[in-house]
C-alpha cells in the first residue's frame, strides 16, 4: 500500500466516525486525536458537560480543531436519558409527552431544543420511534411516546417538525423497532420473531412517518429480526439497511449505528471489526462510547478496509456526500444565544406538559395533607456521582417543602431489609403514606417494600415516577398516580397535583399487564 493511498484512506475514514472524549475539556490528547483526523464528530456524555457555558466552550474548542462543520451529538431524549446540567431546561420523557397527548406541545418542546444548539450540540439523537407495546421491555420504557403505532407516529412527526424549526438535527431510532423486545441490547442481543405483517403495521409505521416528515438521520439498532435477516443483527445487515431502510422506506439521509460498544455487538465482534461490518452493511456513521485509543483503533480499521477495497470506494463516497450535506445544513442555522438556555418560557412549557401528563388511576384526583410520611425508593443513590450525571432532585424533598411537618424517608431498595423494622411502626401510625417508586416492577426488593408499606397503611398513595408498570403492583392497595418521568418539573407537577387535589388529565399511553 502506498503512503498516498493510505493517507487518502485515512482522510475518508475520518468522515465515518463519531467518537467520544474522556473529560469536560478539549485537553492536549483530545485535540491531537481530532487534529490527526480520526473523527468528524463527537458524542458527548455526562462526564463531558458541567454547565451551559462550559458545554459551549468545549464544543467551540472541538470545532477549532475539527472544523466548523464538526458534528456534535448527545443523548438528550428527555426524562432520564439526559446529559445536561440543571441550568438547562430538562424536558419530560417521551412517554410523558405521550400521556399529555398534545402533539402541538410536543412540537413546541422540540422547537425549544434550540437550547441544545445554543450550547453547541447539533443533534440530541432523538426522537425514539419505537412502539413500546411489550410490558416487559427492560430498555425502552418511558423513552417511547406510547404503545400504538399511530400515537407514536403523531409525536415523532411533531418532534421532527419542531427540531427543524429549532435548527436541530433529528435522528429517529432504534430502527427497525426496539419496542417489543424483552432484552436490553446494552447487555445481550435481542431476538425478534415478528412477522412481516407485524413490522409493516406496527414497528415500521412511526419510522416511515418520521422519514416522510423529513428526519435527518436514522439510528439502526442491534437487533436480530428473523423475518428480515435470520443471521445478522440490523446494525450489520445489508438487507435491513440497504433493502428495507433505503429502498423500501425510501430514506436518503444519514444512517448512524447505535453505540457499537454495547455488548450485543462488542462481545461478538470487537469494536473495530463491528465498525467495519456496519459500514459494509450501509451505515454512514459509526458511534460508540469508548476511549480515544478505541477511536484510533476504529479509525485505523476503517482506513485499512477502505485502502484494501473491502469498503467499496463508491459506497464510501456516497456516505461522505450524505454526511457532509448534513453538516453543511447545520452550518446554515444561526446558533442561538446562550441566554435562551433554561429560559422562563421554556421552563413554563415543560411544566405545562408535565402537569398534563400526570395520570390518576383510581380517582379523578388525589389530595394529601400535611403530616404524611413520604417514602421514596431511589435505586441510583449508591451510584450518585455529580461528575457523571446532573445533581438529582428528589420528590420527597419537594413535597416536604410544601408540608414542613412531613417525614421523609429516602432509601435504596436494598436497604429495606435492615430499615423495615424501624420504619413500619411509623408507617402504620401515619395518616397518609406516599410511596414513590422507580421501575419497581423489575426490582423484587423495591416491589416487596412497596406492597408491604401499602398493605400496612390506612391511606396509601403510590406514585410511579418512571415506568407505569409499577402501578399494577398496588392495585386495590393505594390511590395510584404516574408521572412517566422524574425530571425536576415532572416532580413539581406531581407535588402540585397531590397538594391541590387538581384534576389530572394524563392518559397512560402504553398497555399495562
Amino acid at each position: 500500500m502506498t503512503s498516498t493511498k493510505a493517507s487518502g484512506a485515512a482522510l475518508l475514514a475520518r468522515e465515518l466516525l463519531v467518537a467520544s472524549i474522556p473529560s469536560p475539556t478539549a485537553d492536549a490528547e483530545t485535540r491531537r486525536f481530532f487534529a490527526d483526523g480520526c473523527a468528524s464528530g463527537v458524542c458527548l456524555y455526562g462526564r463531558n458537560i458541567t454547565g451551559p457555558a462550559q458545554a459551549l466552550s468545549l464544543t467551540d474548542a472541538l470545532r477549532e480543531v475539527g472544523g466548523p462543520d464538526f458534528l456534535v451529538s448527545a443523548d438528550l431524549e428527555g426524562g432520564y436519558v439526559w446529559r445536561l446540567r440543571p441550568e438547562a431546561t430538562h424536558w419530560p420523557s417521551a412517554m410523558a409527552l405521550g400521556a399529555a397527548n398534545r402533539p402541538d406541545l410536543t412540537r413546541l418542546i422540540a422547537q425549544a431544543a434550540r437550547e441544545f444548539r445554543a450550547q453547541g450540540i447539533d443533534t440530541p439523537f432523538a426522537p425514539v420511534a419505537d412502539v413500546s407495546d411489550h410490558p416487559g421491555n427492560p430498555v425502552i420504557g418511558t423513552r417511547a411516546f406510547g404503545g400504538t403505532a399511530k400515537h407514536v407516529a403523531q409525536h415523532v412527526t411533531a418532534t421532527i417538525g419542531g427540531y427543524r424549526e429549532g435548527g436541530v438535527v433529528s435522528c429517529i431510532k432504534h430502527f427497525p423497532g426496539h419496542g417489543h423486545t424483552n432484552t436490553d441490547s446494552h447487555f445481550s442481543l435481542p431476538v425478534l420473531n415478528h412477522s412481516m405483517e407485524r413490522l409493516n403495521t406496527v414497528d415500521l409505521v412511526p419510522f416511515i412517518a418520521g422519514i416522510r416528515a423529513g428526519a435527518d438521520m436514522v439510528m439502526v439498532s442491534h437487533l436480530l429480526v428473523r423475518c428480515l435477516d435470520p443471521d445478522t443483527p440490523a446494525s450489520r445487515s445489508a438487507r435491513i439497511i440497504n433493502v428495507l431502510l433505503r429502498r423500501q422506506c425510501k430514506f436518503q439521509g444519514v444512517i448512524v449505528t447505535d453505540a457499537l460498544d454495547m455488548k450485543a455487538v462488542s462481545d461478538t465482534y470487537g469494536l473495530a471489526e463491528a465498525s467495519v461490518l456496519a459500514v459494509i452493511a450501509g451505515c454512514d456513521l459509526v458511534a460508540f462510547n469508548g476511549t480515544l485509543d478505541d477511536g484510533r483503533a476504529v479509525h485505523t480499521a476503517l482506513a485499512a478496509a477502505i485502502a484494501s477495497g473491502r469498503l467499496p470506494a463508491e459506497q464510501i463516497e456516497a456516505s461522505i456526500v450524505r454526511t457532509r450535506a448534513l453538516r453543511r445544513s447545520v452550518l446554515r442555522n444561526r446558533r442561538p444565544s446562550l441566554k435562551i438556555v433554561g429560559s422562563a418560557a421554556h421552563q413554563a412549557l415543560a411544566l405545562q406538559v408535565a402537569r398534563l401528563a400526570v395520570t390518576s388511576f383510581d380517582s379523578p384526583s388525589v389530595r394529601t395533607d400535611g403530616g404524611a410520611i413520604v417514602v421514596e425508593f431511589d435505586p441510583r443513590l449508591p451510584f450518585a456521582d455529580p461528575n457523571v450525571r446532573p445533581p438529582y432532585r428528589r420528590f420527597a424533598t419537594d413535597y416536604a417543602s410544601r408540608h414542613p411537618a412531613t417525614e421523609t424517608i429516602v432509601m435504596h431498595p436494598q436497604d429495606w431489609a435492615t430499615r423495615a423494622e424501624s420504619v413500619m411502626p411509623r408507617i402504620g401510625a401515619a395518616g397518609t403514606v406516599i410511596v414513590a417508586t422507580r421501575n419497581a416492577w423489575r426490582d423484587p426488593q423495591q416491589a416487596l417494600a412497596l406492597t408491604t408499606i401499602c398493605k400496612a397503611s390506612g391511606h396509601a398513595v403510590h406514585v410511579a415516577m418512571r415506568d407505569p408498570q409499577d402501578i399494577l403492583l398496588t392495585n386495590g392497595m393505594a390511590n395510584r398516580a404516574a408521572t412517566y418521568s422524574d425530571d425536576p418539573l415532572s416532580i413539581t407537577a406531581l407535588v402540585d397535583a397531590l397538594t391541590t387535589g387538581s384534576v389530572t388529565l394524563g392518559q397512560c399511553p402504553v398497555p399495562l399487564s
